[in-house]
Parts: C-alpha cells; structure tokens; sequence
C-alpha cells in the first residue's frame, strides 16, 4: 500500500517538475513573443486539447446555473497569469518562482474574509518569516531594490489565492473536470481580449520555432499533463504530502533558471530563498481549522 502511495507522491512532484521548469521557459519565450499572446494561445490551445478528451463529459455537465462561478474563478486565474507573465519580463525567473509561491500565506487570510472561516493566530509567524526573506531576496545585490517585476509577482499570488479560495468555495457542487475545462477556456478568452486591447497582434508567420515550442510545453505540459497528473494522484496522497510537494515548484524553477537563463542567486538571495521557503512549508503545516472534512477533501486544488 506504502509503494502504491509513494508512486502517486512521485506524480506531484513530476507535475511539481513541469511547473517549475515552465518559469524559465515562458521567460525564454517572451524574448519572441508578447505576454498576453503567449497565454491566450497557451490557454485556448489547452481547452481545445481538453475538449478533445473530455468534451462529451464537459458539455454534459455544464449548466447556466454555474456561469458565473466559472466567470469569477477564471477571472482571478487571467488576473494570476497575466501579471505572473508582466513579473517575469521586470525580474528574474527565480525571485518570480519564490514570490508567486507565496499563495499558500495570503490564502489563510483571504478565505477568512471571503469563507469567513477562521483565521488561526500561528499564520502570522510564516508572514514575519516571509518578509524577512523577501527582503534579503530583493537585496541581494546589496541595496534593496523591490521592483516592478516583484510587485507584480506578489499581485499575481494574492490573485492566485483569490482564485483557489472561489474554487474551495464554488466547487462544493461542482464538477471538477468540467470547471478546470471551462476555467481554461474562459481564462483563454479573457487573455485574448487583453491582448487585442494592449498588444499589437503579431503576424503568427513571422513567430520563430521556440515561440511556439514554448506555448506548446505550456498548453500540454504545464496545463493538460499537470492538471491529469495533480487529479489523479489527489485521491490517493495524504493532504500534508500534498501541501509539502506544491513547495518544490520554486525549488524547480530555480535549478532550471540556472541551466537555462543563467540566473545565480547571491548569498543574500540564497538566504532570502530558503526563508521563503520555510515559511511556505511552516504554513502548509499549519492544521486545517475545520472539523468536517476529510484529509484529501481538504486540500486546495492548485492552479499553474
């Protein structure tokens, strides 16, 4: 049974893997490409590939009575990768991949205002932790220096756990395949609106090979295979494995960031990093304040 359960927990961090390698390669993508084109094709070439597989069970499910949930999830999920895209263009792919890991902080204190659940005092302790490690991180060539790219990765992690908390809320009664389907396809539409309005649409002809490489690894690896793998191996894995797991995306996209763009953290940054993530896995530690839920129901289905 234990050999059963590591397998699945292999999974996550094969899905953990493909999340953070796509850091560095979206950023290596936007050299070619405009951000709000990258995601609207990453997107609606992800819900064609979606529909393809699962489109009888999709249409089957979808009812108007849950338009809007779709609307409001996928709001926050365009709102999420649009500035995630904008981070990565102002500031590193490591320091981004740390920063918009920070969901799991702001995530306690949004469900208290928006679910009204409690909100547990020991939540402070990785906020204190965290701002101590942004600090070092964002000094790590001496002076401090916040810029646009880490404000904006900051922004794309609240709206990240904006979109989980609505997800925790509306999932209730709802289909987890199909709103992951529909999500998918609102967040495409939403993102092409963007980019007509804030982009001049390019000439798809005149895009060069690793501009489409790099929204193909998004569309099938970082959406299609990750969303499979992360359904199938939630049933199985226990919530704390789970929550640990998700804390390896930053790790991931640091070591890939080096292979690939060359990126080194200085001692600073390393402390800074490490801090961070300590206080991610602090709160992903941190108990449940609910009593009327099973230890895999529990756990926050994760969006990348």
């Amino acid at each position: 049974m234990k050999n059963k359960t590591m397998g699945y927990e292999a999974l996550l961090l094969v899905q953990c893997f493909i999340w953070g390698v796509g850091n560095p390669i979206m950023k290596i993508g936007l050299d070619v490409i405009t951000p709000l084109f990258c995601l609207s094709a990453r997107y609606i070439a992800a819900f064609l590939f979606f529909m393809l597989i699962f489109g009888r069970r999709v249409l089957k499910n979808v009812t108007k009575k849950h338009l809007m949930a779709y609307l409001i999830i996928s709001i926050f999920t365009a709102a999420s990768f649009i500035t995630g895209a904008f981070a990565l263009v102002y500031a590193t792919a490591t320091n981004t991949g740390f920063l918009m890991a920070t969901t799991v902080l702001f995530t306690p204190f949004l469900s208290y205002l928006i679910l009204h659940s409690k909100l547990d005092k020991k939540h402070m302790i990785p906020i204190g932790i965290v701002t101590l490690g942004l600090y070092l991180l964002c000094s790590g060539e001496g002076q401090f220096s916040f810029g646009l790219g880490e404000g904006l990765a900051l922004i794309c992690a609240i709206t990240g756990a904006c979109m989980l908390v609505f997800s925790s809320k509306y999932l209730e009664d709802m289909d987890p395949l199909t709103t992951s389907v529909m999500q998918t396809g609102f967040t495409g539409v939403f993102c092409l609106i963007f980019a007509f309005l804030f982009e001049d649409f390019p000439d798809v002809t005149n895009i060069p090979l690793v501009g489409w490489g790099v929204i193909l690894y998004l569309a099938i690896g970082c959406t299609c295979i990750a969303y499979v793998i992360q359904n199938i191996a939630l049933r199985h894995v226990p919530a704390t494995f789970v929550a640990l797991s998700f804390c390896t995306e930053p790790i991931f996209t640091a070591i890939a960031s080096f292979f690939l763009l060359r990126e080194i953290l200085s001692w600073k940054g390393l402390i800074g990093a490490a801090l961070i993530m300590t206080s991610i896995i602090i709160a992903s530690l941190l108990p449940e304040e609910t009593d009327d839920c099973e230890p895999n129901q529990c756990v926050p289905i994760s969006e990348e």
